[in-house]
């Protein structure tokens, strides 16, 4: 197996940019043709979730066109933005190539990921939520991974950040100063919840509790789905969404005797984050860590700058924008030569949404030798960059 490193020296850079296209005979234009309708095809299929998430919250109201074209919508500008940027990074990869006469470090691939990653600039507000929320808590993964942070190795201590993560967005969703995803939602009391006898206030949990198991279900079904196997069922998200409700209503049902319902809630939502303990991913922590920095910057946003011109200044910064681009390319950088810091969901991200093109590279570098690798590449017939 040679290092996939090795590409970036001789004799293997001299490599034509045949190598990075699908089908061989294409040139650099039909690949990347080629590239946009299989990347559509793939990124589809990836981003269902995306789709059947919002859809499985909204079961009551799948008829009414208004509430749910809006997902459906958002679904399809994710699987567009995810084609476009892939196909046009191996489009200036194999630019990068023919002008260089090799395959430099700096194009190969982060810079070329960097430059197509700026169609972020033209997403709309949820698409772009939604991918700087994907892509940025996948990079701050990889880094932590690459690098060997203590926190990696301890469970305890990221069951303990991510029950913070819990208390800082529960909090704000009942004070109705955040109404983004988190992976729970606890519908507020009613007024008179005081009169509520327990029955009543136990009717009231287990039809929550009882929405959450449906939507643990159907995300616990697209693995065997995609996979067309049902072994691999595992009932991971079921068990993490039942008992992370179940237990914030029940501490909250308890506390409510003793404090305020503000108190409750900030108390409940801190301990039911231990329902973490069940996932024990750190991707999830990742999430939750990066989802709880956008609930306290949207409290931020949400300031009169008026009477300050620095907070004007920060506000003005659009944060989504400037981290897709970076945080993407370094993924895809990582996913090239350092691949096994990579979680199971960046690479797949990376590998599905592209149609397995950069897969495809790697395992031509797991040939046995480099002239193995030339032979094949050789075999292949020369092409052009326009037709």
């Amino acid at each position: 197996m040679v290092s996939p490193s090795k590409l970036l020296e001789p004799p293997l850079n001299r490599m034509p940019c045949s190598v990075l296209h699908s089908r061989p005979g294409q040139s650099c234009t039909q690949a990347f043709l080629w590239n946009l309708y299989r990347n559509h095809v793939s990124s589809g299929k990836y981003y269902l979730p995306l789709l059947l998430f919002p859809l499985a919250l909204k079961w009551r109201r799948l008829t009414n066109r208004k509430a749910t074209m809006p997902v459906v919508w958002n679904y399809l500008q994710a699987t567009s933005f995810a084609s476009f940027i892939n196909a046009t990074t191996f489009y200036l990869m194999c630019m990068a190539r023919r002008y260089n006469s090799r395959f430099m470090f700096i194009f190969t691939p982060y810079l070329s990921c960097w430059l197509a990653s700026q169609l972020s600039w033209w997403m709309p507000p949820q698409v772009l939520l939604y991918f700087v929320s994907g892509i940025t808590h996948a990079a701050l993964e990889t880094l932590m991974r690459y690098f060997n942070v203590p926190l990696v190795h301890s469970r305890l201590d990221q069951t303990l950040v991510f029950m913070i993560c819990s208390l800082i967005a529960i909090h704000y969703q009942q004070a109705n100063k955040y109404s983004g995803f988190w992976f729970i939602r606890p519908v507020p009391l009613h007024k008179d919840y005081q009169k509520w006898t327990m029955i009543q206030r136990l009717r009231d949990s287990l039809k929550e509790i009882s929405t959450y198991m449906g939507v643990g279900l159907v995300l616990d079904l697209v693995n065997p789905i995609r996979k067309r196997s049902l072994k691999s069922l595992r009932l991971k998200s079921t068990t993490f969404l039942v008992g992370y409700i179940g237990i914030f209503k029940l501490l909250q049902s308890l506390f409510l005797g003793r404090f305020n319902l503000k108190h409750s809630n900030a108390f409940a939502a801190f301990l039911s984050g231990s329902a973490f303990a069940s996932l024990n991913r750190l991707t999830f922590m990742c999430f939750a860590v990066v989802t709880a920095s956008q609930v306290i910057w949207l409290q931020v946003c949400s300031k009169d700058p008026k009477q300050d011109t620095r907070l004007a200044t920060i506000q003005r910064i659009p944060w989504s924008k400037l981290l897709i681009p970076c945080c993407l390319a370094y993924l895809v950088h990582i996913f090239f030569f350092h691949s096994h810091h990579l979680n199971d969901l960046a690479r797949d991200f990376i590998d599905f949404t592209c149609d397995k093109n950069g897969q495809r590279l790697l395992d031509l570098m797991k040939l046995p030798d480099v002239n193995m690798i030339m032979t094949k590449v050789n075999s292949s017939p020369k092409t052009s960059f326009w037709y």
